[in-house]
C-alpha cells in the first residue's frame, strides 16, 4: 500500500520500501508479544504454585482478621473462627443497622467466612483422599492416621452392626485388610457441607466390579487438620427390569353394599 501511494505521489520508491519493512517488523513484534503474554498468563494461573499462593493469600487475610484482640488457638487456625464469625454476622443481620461501620463489618465477615469455608473444603477433600487411599492400599497405619483420636468415633460397614470406639473401629479395618484382597474404591458425586468445626461429606463409592455404595463421612477439626469421626456405608441395590408379565384374568365387579342402619 505504501509503495502504491508513493508511486502515485511521485516519491522515491526506496523510501517507501524502507517504511513498509519497518511497519511490518513492528506488527510482527506486537503479535509475538501478545502471544507470549497470553501463554505465560495461562501457564501461571494453571500451575499448582499459583493455586497455593491464592490459598495462601486467603489465609493471610483470615490471619489478619481481628475479633476484638482475642488470641488463643483460633488466631492460628482460620477454620476455628467460623463459629465466631457466623455468630457475629447473624447478630449484625438481626440488627439491620444502616450505619457505615456495620455495613463494612458485614461485608468483611462475609468475605472472611467465604475464605474460611473454601480453605476448610480444601482440607476435607484432602482428608477424603487420605481415607480412600488407605482403604484401597489396605494400609492399617495410614487408616489409623485418618481417624480422630480426641472425638468419639463410629463406623458402620455394609451389612454390619455399628461399631463404636476407636479400638473396635481400627480392629475392624485390620480384619478387613487382612482377609480381603485389595481393590480400588473411588468416591464419586462428592458433596461437602461445612458446619463450623464439623464437615459432612456424602458420596458414592464405586468398586472395580461396577458396584456402588452410598457413603457418609463426617470429619471434625482437630489439631489443624480434619479427622474422621463417622463412616457409614450401605450398598445400593439396582433392580434390573424383568420381562413384562401377562395380565391376569379380569376381576368381577364387587356387589354394592347395603346402607348401614342409623344408630
Amino acid at each position: 500500500i505504501s509503495v502504491a501511494l508513493g508511486f502515485q505521489a511521485g516519491v522515491n520508491r526506496n523510501i517507501f520500501l524502507v517504511i513498509t519493512m519497518v511497519m511490518f517488523s513492528m506488527l510482527v513484534s506486537l503479535f509475538a508479544g501478545c502471544c507470549f503474554w497470553t501463554s505465560s498468563n495461562a501457564l501461571v494461573t494453571n500451575s499448582p504454585i499459583f493455586h497455593q499462593k491464592h490459598i495462601g493469600c486467603s489465609l493471610c487475610r483470615l490471619n489478619s482478621f481481628s475479633f476484638g484482640g482475642g488470641g488463643g488457638d483460633a488466631s492460628s487456625d482460620p477454620v476455628l473462627r467460623l463459629p465466631q464469625m457466623e455468630a457475629e454476622l447473624a447478630t449484625l443481620l438481626e440488627k439491620k443497622s444502616g450505619n457505615d461501620a456495620d455495613k463494612d463489618r458485614r461485608l468483611e465477615l462475609k468475605e472472611a467466612i467465604k475464605d474460611a469455608k473454601n480453605i476448610a473444603e480444601f482440607g476435607v477433600r484432602r482428608a477424603q483422599v487420605r481415607f480412600y487411599d488407605a482403604f484401597s492400599d489396605g494400609d492399617v497405619d495410614s487408616m489409623d492416621k485418618v481417624w480422630s483420636k480426641e472425638q468419639a468415633v463410629r463406623c458402620i460397614h455394609p451389612g454390619m452392626a455399628s461399631l463404636e470406639g476407636r479400638d473396635r473401629v481400627m480392629n475392624s479395618w485390620a480384619q478387613i485388610f487382612g482377609s480381603s484382597p485389595k481393590f480400588t474404591i473411588k468416591p464419586a458425586r462428592v458433596n461437602i457441607d461445612i458446619c463450623g468445626l464439623t464437615a459432612i461429606c456424602s458420596c458414592i463409592e464405586e468398586t472395580p466390579s461396577g458396584g456402588q455404595i452410598e457413603a457418609l463421612n463426617v470429619y471434625h477439626r482437630e489439631g489443624g487438620d480434619w479427622r474422621m469421626t463417622l463412616h457409614m456405608a450401605s450398598p445400593i441395590i439396582i433392580r434390573q427390569p424383568g420381562p413384562p408379565q401377562p395380565p391376569g384374568p379380569p376381576q368381577p365387579p364387587r356387589p354394592p353394599q347395603p346402607p348401614r342402619p342409623p344408630q
